[in-house]
């Protein structure tokens, strides 16, 4: 039996705006369940981005209550909120957010560096991280020699090198063309399936929402329709 990773109950968040108050979600109910592979899918300012932002600990709701791996979001003090992100979730974004001036093996690194893993155990986990985007032969390079798709698989690397619970995944393709968008996606499909990774898109791309097994359309900072993709 499933268990439940993410639980969202009621949830609302607003933003100041000048002298009132913008509604960017309202009154969402989610579940997300250990090994999905699901998607937030809607226009942008349609509040996909903010929901990662607050399952990812990066942000705390207005209203309602948020769950995740069993951790009250709103509850958390930034050292656990830290803690919880860098144990438990992996971030991959449109940007990649490489550090330029470190080789390729060392951005996948970071990660381990922050949990205090010995040198043995990392180089072992970041060997395994790189033979499953298929980079070995890019680890000493720099960001600046890589291609833009080699850039994402180094960035979906560091964020599965630790093995995280959760994966949530901010337009990941955007700057991808097709080719490329479909390598990252089928690579992501296969970890989920391997190691059985929970991965949770924002996306508004019809390449993303191919691969995914279930779209939680939003409109309005609400939920518009959930459904299971066979």
């Amino acid at each position: 039996m499933s268990k439940s990773l993410i639980n969202i109950e009621g949830l609302v968040k607003r933003f100041p705006m000048g002298n009132r108050e913008f509604t960017a979600l309202d009154g969402v109910d989610l579940n997300i369940e250990q090994g999905e592979f699901s998607g937030l899918v809607g226009p942008s300012g349609s509040g996909k981005t903010t929901i990662l932002n607050i399952v990812g600990s990066l942000d705390i709701p207005s209203e309602g209550k948020v769950e995740v791996l069993g951790n009250d979001i709103a509850t958390l003090t930034p050292k656990t909120a830290a803690k919880l992100r860098n144990k438990h979730i992996g971030f991959i974004f449109q940007t990649y957010n490489l550090l330029p001036v470190y080789t390729v093996y060392e951005n996948i690194e970071l990660p381990l560096l922050l949990l205090g893993y010995d040198k043995a155990k990392r180089e072992k986990m970041i060997m395994d991280a790189l033979e499953w985007v298929d980079l070995v032969d890019k680890r000493d390079s720099r960001p600046s020699q890589l291609s833009g798709g080699e850039s994402q698989r180094v960035a979906v690397a560091r964020a599965m090198v630790k093995r995280p619970e959760i994966v949530l995944a901010d337009e990941p393709t955007a700057n991808l063309d097709s080719k490329n968008s479909f390598n990252i996606l089928s690579m992501m499909e296969n970890l989920n399936k391997e190691l059985k990774t929970t991965f949770l898109f924002a996306t508004h791309d019809e390449k993303v929402m191919k691969y995914l097994r279930r779209k939680v359309s939003l409109v309005d900072g609400k939920i518009a329709k959930d459904e299971r993709i066979k």
